[in-house]
């Protein structure tokens, strides 16, 4: 295992773990929910694409979390589940606990659309930098942020 690698999954120079100050650079906060941050990733490629980043410490996967903390990121993963779905009424949803790159516990919550350039398949593919990029303008991300949040205050959870 690569000594990078390692000081990763220690939580060493973690970019979700606080404060976070480079990862706000690729996501926009929507929301703080019980023990996780909803973000809304850069990448629209597959419109509405959030991350939920489990917060209260360093944790790697799902076996490290209590049944307290288990029990709560799962509501919180429900939830923006939720709020996505009826924000953009994909045909499907991918959500996905990966960790491949940033091994801290997050999920990538994805609308899939018949459309879509993937549809059918993973979004991930390698080398990586072939991936479909779409960027918005920074008036369209604030407004997608604050439809997810008006849709997370509508939920009666």
């Amino acid at each position: 295992m690569s000594t990078s690698w390692q000081k990763l999954v220690s939580g060493e120079d973690c970019p979700f773990d606080e404060p976070r100050t480079n990862i706000e650079k690729q996501m926009y906060r929507v929301r703080e929910m019980s023990v996780s941050t909803l973000f809304l990733d850069k990448n629209q490629a597959y419109r509405g694409h959030c991350i939920l980043v489990f917060d209260p410490r360093h944790v790697v996967r799902i076996d490290q979390l209590t049944d307290s903390e288990w029990s709560l990121l799962a509501e919180d993963l429900r939830a923006a589940e939720i709020a996505i779905n009826t924000v953009f009424k994909p045909e499907h949803m991918n959500v996905e606990s990966l960790g491949n790159i940033v091994p801290h516990l997050h999920w990538h919550i994805i609308p899939r659309y018949i459309d879509d350039p993937r549809w059918g398949k993973p979004i991930w593919i390698e080398p990586q930098n072939e991936m479909l990029q779409v960027e918005l303008d920074s008036n369209e991300y604030l407004s997608l942020v604050n439809t997810i949040n008006q849709s997370m205050d509508q939920l009666d959870l």
